[in-house]
């Protein structure tokens, strides 16, 4: 075995949107970096839809970039086509999403890996965690190579033993035409890690030039738009040309085709086992569980300026090839469209969640950090906060430094962690606004008020912000106080004076609700703020229910907040656990000075 001479900080496994942000986020700290990958030309690649951010995901992107993350930038350097959802709605569930240009995206992450100092990125493939002394040491590679390291971030996304479905077809792969990771995925097992399977899957892609998009409803890029940057600039950003979507719907004659032949199905033939995302359901599966609904929404989305390749989001299926092809058929306009790439499902290996901490690292295997999909999560979005996070965690393990933790009221993102580290998963999880309780708190145009502090902090965001930020923070505060007060707009950039202007606004709406939320927020951080002491097992406090006891030995909370939120654990049972921590910490302090 060869041993390479380079001793690493931090090794991130994957290239894919955790991975991409869990690497930069290492090297951005001062952490010598090392993001092994199985090929540099599928870095960041979007491997489903060509679009970034959605409903509650495009909170995630704009939190993410507030922290110095890269998503929100590549996408709108790669934007063909911006759209805000839910305008209909409060501000608070207002959510960005940009369909990009699927190459420009993934061409301009890599370039952006490749110029960012202390980060080396290798085309190999991690066969084994090492592990010495009872924490990680490495990474074993196919190749026989030995990448020693303090910590690793795992971001294997649908990889870990991969098998692919195409109606009665079944071969391995972790992505369509991608060999998965078996090895790696026997590794964790022998490890002791806690595998599961799910199933998630893509629709066909098709060649535009025989679609007829006279029968669709034409939906036009938002005009104006706003970036999915905080720091892209818009006057810049305005001048590009932007591509439209198209709507359409399913007919009757897609329902009964799909019905007689049902069986066909990888989903329904039994072929497949794993439970698949309840939010993002196959074609065939819509048909099954909505026997009443005969016609469901398509829409045509472009995968980028120089191709003529379109996504039918809503169209995912595992039917066999030639089923499709009479699917396509059978949707106005679709008549003569080709297939390029046909629809598929994969089933793929992941880790549970619960076996994680809040800051992503391993309960069983120290010095092990889990972001992505191999946390039982679907996304990019959701991805790219896991890795942001436990990149920034691996390199603060190997400092010594406290875990950056983020609390359900401060992000998306800690909302997101909290809930898989606490609850697990049943079906792979996809956020929403509705999972956040102080989703008024936590909206896409305050993601800069919220965040870009950490940022600074981490040493992830690039201080040359830093003094514009601070104005425009206290620009908001002075227009808060005083609604007269005429916005200075010196020194403000990228921030502006509307953009102050339309902060304010939003508060002064949702005042009331804000202050209460804030309030419950403290109680929530009152309660974060209380640690349960290394050596103090909640478990065996006397008094509590057996079924509480059950989950705080399965979850070990990290706080007495974090014990609060598991399901089943009742608020008399965190009150006798508050007064049994406070007894040990007195205990052991009395211990400590004689």
């Amino acid at each position: 075995m060869y041993e390479y001479p380079q001793i690493y900080d931090v090794i991130v496994i994957g290239g894919g949107h955790a991975g991409c942000e869990a690497a930069l986020a290492s090297a951005k700290t001062g952490a010598k970096t090392l993001l092994l990958t199985q090929s540099l030309d599928t870095i960041a690649q979007m491997s489903c839809n060509p679009s970034i951010g959605g409903i509650a995901k495009g909170q995630i992107v704009r939190e993410i970039d507030a922290l110095g993350g890269a998503m929100g930038r590549i996408t709108d350097s790669a934007a063909v086509h911006y759209h805000m959802l839910n305008t209909g709605k409060g501000p608070a569930v207002h959510s960005p999403r940009v369909q990009c240009d699927k190459k420009a995206y993934q061409f301009n992450f890599k370039h952006t890996l490749e110029l960012q100092p202390n980060l080396d990125v290798m085309q190999d493939e991690a066969a084994q965690i090492a592990v010495s002394d009872g924490a990680v040491s490495g990474v074993v590679t196919l190749r026989h190579t030995f990448y020693r390291a303090k910590t690793v971030v795992l971001t294997a996304g649908t990889f870990l033993a991969g098998t692919i479905h195409i109606g009665e077809e079944v071969f391995p792969g972790g992505r369509y035409n991608d060999m998965p990771s078996n090895e790696l995925s026997k590794s964790l097992k022998a490890l002791g890690l806690h595998i599961i399977r799910f199933k998630t899957g893509t629709p066909m892609r098709i060649n535009a030039r025989g679609v007829d998009f006279d029968k669709f409803r034409l939906q036009p890029s938002d005009d104006p738009f706003q970036p999915m940057s905080h720091f892209t600039d818009y006057a810049a950003q305005s001048k590009r040309k932007f591509l439209c979507c198209y709507i359409t719907r399913t007919t009757e004659e897609t329902d009964k085709i799909l019905r007689e032949n049902l069986n066909r199905s990888a989903m329904y033939s039994g072929k497949i086992h794993a439970l698949g995302p309840r939010y993002c359901p196959s074609v065939e599966d819509k048909t099954k569980k909505f026997p009443d609904v005969k016609s469901h929404p398509l829409f045509l989305e472009p995968e980028g300026t120089n191709t003529e390749e379109f996504y039918i989001q809503g169209f995912s299926t595992s039917m066999p090839e030639e089923v499709q092809r009479a699917l396509l058929k059978s949707v106005p306009g679709l008549e003569n469209a080709s297939i390029t790439r046909p629809g598929y499902a994969i089933e793929y290996d992941f880790s549970d969640p619960m076996d994680l901490y809040p800051s992503l690292e391993s309960k069983i295997v120290p010095g092990l950090f889990c972001a992505g999909q191999v946390n039982g999560t679907t996304g990019y979005e959701e991805a790219g906060g896991q890795g942001f996070v436990a990149g920034v965690n691996a390199a603060r393990k190997t400092r010594g430094q406290e875990p950056f933790v983020l609390r359900r009221d401060e992000a998306y993102i800690g909302v997101l962690i909290d809930d898989l580290v606490t609850k697990g998963v049943n079906e792979p999880y996809r956020m929403f606004t509705s999972r956040a309780e102080y989703r008024i708190l936590l909206r896409n145009d305050n993601a800069d008020l919220r965040l870009c502090p950490h940022g600074f902090a981490l040493g992830t965001l690039d201080p040359q912000y830093k003094p514009a930020f601070e104005k425009y923070r206290a620009e908001v505060e002075r227009l808060k106080a005083d609604p007269s007060y005429q916005v200075d707009e010196t020194g403000l950039y990228p921030w502006t004076a509307e953009k102050v202007r339309f902060h304010v606004d939003v508060y002064q709406k949702y005042a009331g609700y804000y202050e209460r939320n804030k309030k419950d927020a403290e109680k929530l951080a009152q309660a974060e703020n209380i640690v349960i002491p290394e050596g103090f097992d909640p478990s065996a406090v006397k008094g509590i229910l057996i079924e509480s006891s059950q989950k705080l030995k399965t979850v070990r909370p990290r706080t007495l907040g974090q014990a609060a939120r598991i399901p089943g654990v009742t608020p008399a049972d965190i009150q006798l656990l508050a007064i049994h921590i406070e007894r040990y910490r007195r205990l052991q302090h009395a211990r400590k000075n004689g």
